[in-house]
């Protein structure tokens, strides 16, 4: 009885781990990129209050110290672009990850540093022409950084893609390689 109740614990947890990195996929399938910080760092950049873009007010969205990672698939895409490609298109299956941290600082006499101190959140931007054509080609998606959960709904999906947009000369990717 007890062999017999333990293989069925077993078989449970199997069934719920296999299905473990599927849970953290919005309904539109964009996945919590496990990991990314491991892919190749593209660039870094901060958001201060006030900063207006095309008519965005991403001081007040996006605040903070913005880090860009992508995995193997999407820098093949930045190295094109850094070397001056003008048609270049991200290839299916390519992940960007931004993560945003508020930044902190420590500041002297004579000088100040500013660090990453409260992560804000992990935005992803996932290619997939089929999955994704409405917003072209790129799914969407912000998670909580502690428990990994899609924030975004479909709208909000959107509005990533209509602000994205003004870029489609880089497949709606606004961050470049810094070599």
């Amino acid at each position: 009885m007890y062999l017999q109740k333990s293989g069925i614990i077993a078989l449970v947890l199997a069934i719920v781990l296999a299905a473990a990195p599927f849970a953290l996929a919005d309904k539109d399938g964009v996945a919590y990129p496990e990991g990314f910080r491991t892919f190749t760092h593209v660039t870094t950049g901060i958001v201060t209050p006030g900063f207006i873009f095309n008519g965005v007010d991403l001081g007040s969205l996006v605040p903070g110290l913005h880090n860009i990672y992508a995995n193997k698939k999407a820098m093949r895409s930045y190295y094109e672009l850094a070397a001056g490609s003008t048609s270049t298109i991200f290839k299916d299956g390519a992940v960007i990850a931004f993560d945003l941290w508020q930044p902190g600082t420590l500041a002297t006499g004579t000088g100040s540093f500013t660090f990453q101190q409260t992560r804000i959140a992990v935005a992803v931007m996932e290619k997939d022409r089929k999955k994704y054509a409405a917003t072209g080609g790129w799914g969407f998606q912000v998670f909580d950084p502690a428990t990994k959960t899609p924030q975004l709904n479909a709208a909000q999906q959107a509005e990533c893609f209509a602000c994205h947009s003004i870029t489609p000369d880089t497949d709606f990717v606004f961050s470049k390689f810094s070599d």
